[in-house]
């Protein structure tokens, strides 16, 4: 279940069949009733193993038999919305709302839906509509909080998070986000207190290591070996990278843990002594703290977040170097990242929206894809425009030997993003309308990477103006470096 959303419960089922059984003939009510409440309790067990098209197929089975059950229409649009089929979990939603109106679980469920369709004002609506209903369900003001946070405006989503958090002190979805709404704001000591939740959260399991004692920011590192543990994606791995520098001022030996495709590129961090692949046996310690961690039990504000941000702290592995011959004439190499992953959200700009950039005179772009949107250059028949350069990138450090020679990066938010920025390349970066806590709210550059520049959508789901906005700055960008040669 999404967090937030009415569990689908047996209580539920039972008070819509019935209502069903009173209108039947007795013997032909009971049998149908029997075939109904098979169809949803075995949906709803499909439902809760995470069998979800087994789940729909079931439930739209049950609702064949009888319409007339709200429970089954809301399950349903749990499903649905699960399934990403949000138009039809809008319609379940409306379906099961007709039939019991005063449904405050159903509206905050159809509100969710709704924001993740991007049709933010209403599903404000949906949820003052829950709220109305009941303010007593914390996960009704955490969902609603949810809205004002993906309209990027964070004070307002606190104030539905600390309501919820009235409720519930220990609520982890809304402590969650809490902290980072006070990151987007620039709240940091705020921020990354609360950033410490993650360890709860059901999808970011960490490990314990009961061996050694966590460092807590306080106990002398002087002498010792300390290990920083890898956590959550690569983006977040090479952003907090930079802190390593910082502990190893500290210590007597840092021991860096990460996945294998980052080992190369957590080589080159200045203060790292030994860098070890993540599930592999570990070599001795004396303490260990998750690298992203580093900001809270250091103490790190904002004030200090701008004096560690003004350099790069990656480099490419030591003897690796990309050669690269782009065709006579070209004043600008440009690395591209259009596409990535799905989920939370998909961030991917189609590489057909880069059409009049790509065909600028005097730039030579290679894409750094490395899935399979890489087909996207010979769907849209590109080869003569972009160079792929999938084939050569195996780990991260392939990937920064190439950097190294571009002039500029154009890029999705991506952990390609972080890696440029890490490493002191220009990029710029086209971001979503509802924005990651780390790029904040209302600003063209960032505090983490210097030689990063923002282009955000202004409306959701459009990235007319912000390439537009890019296109006239390449412009500008290539004109100078051909003025120049």
């Amino acid at each position: 279940m999404d967090p937030g959303e009415a569990t689908p419960n047996r209580d539920d089922v039972a008070a819509s069949t019935n209502s069903a059984a009173a209108q039947q003939s007795a013997d032909v009510a009971v049998q149908r009733r029997q075939v109904i409440s098979d169809l949803f309790q075995r949906g709803l067990a499909a439902h809760q193993a995470g069998q979800i098209d087994d789940a729909i197929r079931l439930y739209s089975t049950a609702l064949r038999q009888n319409p007339n059950q709200p429970d089954v229409w809301n399950n349903l649009g749990v499903a649905l919305r699960r399934s990403k089929k949000f138009d039809a979990a809008l319609i379940a939603y409306r379906r099961a709302a007709d039939i019991r109106p005063q449904n405050a679980g159903m509206w905050s469920n159809m509100g969710n839906c709704l924001r993740e369709m991007m049709r933010f004002d209403e599903a404000l609506v949906a949820h003052n509509k829950a709220l109305e209903l009941d303010d007593t369900i914390k996960s009704h003001t955490f969902n609603a909080g949810l809205v004002y946070r993906d309209m990027n405006r964070f004070e307002e989503a606190l104030d539905y998070f600390e309501r919820a958090l009235t409720i519930d002190p220990d609520y982890v979805d809304a402590n969650w986000d809490r902290a980072l709404a006070h990151l987007a704001l620039g709240n940091y000591g705020e921020g990354w207190a609360g950033y410490e939740t993650r360890r709860k959260l059901a999808d970011n399991p960490i490990r314990p290591l009961e061996s050694a004692p966590e460092w807590d920011g306080k106990l002398d590192l002087r002498g010792k070996r300390i290990l920083l543990r890898a956590e959550q994606g690569f983006g977040d791995m090479i952003q907090f990278a930079r802190f390593v520098p910082l502990v190893a001022k500290k210590a007597g030996h840092v021991i860096l843990e990460c996945r294998k495709e980052l080992i190369p590129i957590m080589k080159t961090v200045p203060g790292v002594g030994t860098v070890v692949e993540k599930g592999r046996a570990l070599p001795e310690f004396d303490v260990h703290v998750p690298l992203l961690s580093l900001p809270h039990v250091m103490g790190i504000g904002e004030n200090d977040l701008q004096k560690i941000s003004t350099d790069s702290y990656l480099s490419p592995p030591q003897g690796k170097r990309a050669r690269l011959a782009p065709p006579p004439g070209t004043a600008l190499k440009v690395g591209l990242i259009w596409a990535g992953k799905l989920n939370p959200r998909d961030r991917s700009c189609p590489l057909e929206t880069l059409l009049p950039i790509l065909s600028a005179k005097g730039a030579a772009f290679y894409s750094f894809q490395v899935d399979e949107r890489r087909g996207d250059i010979d769907k849209l028949g590109l080869h003569a425009f972009v160079t792929d350069l999938g084939d050569h990138i195996n780990d991260f450090g392939d990937s920064a030997a190439l950097m190294r020679e571009m002039d500029l990066v154009i890029t999705i938010d991506s952990s390609p993003a972080h890696l440029a920025g890490a490493l002191g390349i220009p990029v710029w970066m086209l971001q979503l309308y509802t924005t990651d806590w780390r790029w904040m709210v209302d600003r063209s550059d960032s505090p983490w990477y210097p030689t990063m520049r923002i282009y955000r959508q202004e409306q959701p789901g459009d990235w007319s103006k912000p390439v537009e906005k890019l296109g006239r700055d390449f412009s500008t960008l290539l004109q100078a470096r051909m003025n120049s040669q």
